[in-house]
Formats: structure tokens, C-alpha cells, sequence
């Protein structure tokens, strides 16, 4: 999809743990295919937000709840990540950020630059809803004991 050349998104990343200079290594390696994506699509990236030795709460993530605070302000439009990954290495968490962002309805769209994931377009929801219907059905099938 060739990308309205008004989107304005953030840029997110996020680093675990590590020592300083491995933590800077991880952001520069996460920012360069976010740069890149928004390069070749005609998206300009307002900002990036980022989360350095981060809890593994997504809610408590102070660098993601400033970049949501700055596109429920208006001045972006899409979420940009390197990979999901960045977002929570967990699929129920990931899920339950989509549902409050409302990412399936008319709340901000995300862009996953390594799945190719982009919620502005049918495909991209289509494979976040198919993402979220696999979700549920494993968690069903667990809580089964299958």
C-alpha cells in the first residue's frame, strides 16, 4: 500500500536489559528498518518514544503510554515497531493492547515493520484479527488441557 503522505507515526522501541552500550546497539537496530519502512512508504515519523530496562507489564511502560499520549493527542496517527516483539514477547498481552487501542476499529493504526504488519490496510487487519482468533482458540484449548 502505497502510504498517504500525510501519515505522521512514532516510533517505538523497546530494550530489555543489557549493558549501555548494547542497550544504544539495540535502539539504532530497531530505529533503522522503522526509518527505512517510513522512508519508502511517505510516512514522516513525528517521534520516538523508547523504554530502556523495561518491566514486562505493557501497561506499565512509561515510553509506550507517552507514545499513545501523543497519538490520542492528534499528532500521529500510526504506531511504528520493528517487530512485535518490541511491543511484549506475550500474544494475551499483545492482544489486550490491540483491544484498548481499538487497532481493529477506528483507534490508531500499528506498523510492524519484520511481519510486514500494517493496520491501515485490509491485509494487515486481516492478520491481526487472525492473529487474535489463534490467540483465543490456544488459550481455549490450554485452559481445556489439550
Amino acid at each position: 500500500m502505497s502510504a498517504d503522505r500525510n501519515t505522521v507515526a512514532v516510533g517505538y522501541v523497546r530494550v530489555a536489559t543489557g549493558s549501555a552500550r548494547k542497550r544504544e546497539e539495540s535502539v539504532s537496530l530497531q530505529r533503522q528498518p522503522i526509518l527505512r519502512y517510513a522512508q519508502n512508504n511517505g510516512i514522516r515519523i513525528g517521534r520516538f518514544f523508547a523504554d530502556h530496562d523495561c518491566v514486562s507489564d505493557i501497561g506499565m511502560r512509561q515510553g509506550l503510554n507517552d507514545a499513545m499520549a501523543y497519538i490520542a493527542k492528534g499528532k500521529a496517527s500510526v504506531l511504528m515497531i520493528a517487530e512485535l516483539t518490541r511491543l511484549t514477547r506475550f500474544m494475551d498481552d499483545f492482544l489486550c493492547f490491540i483491544q484498548r487501542q481499538e487497532a481493529l476499529k477506528d483507534g490508531p493504526s500499528l506498523i510492524s515493520v519484520h511481519e510486514r504488519l500494517d493496520t491501515r490496510t485490509a491485509e494487515g487487519r486481516v492478520m491481526l484479527g487472525t492473529i487474535h482468533t489463534l490467540t483465543q482458540w490456544e488459550s481455549s484449548e490450554l485452559a481445556r488441557g489439550a
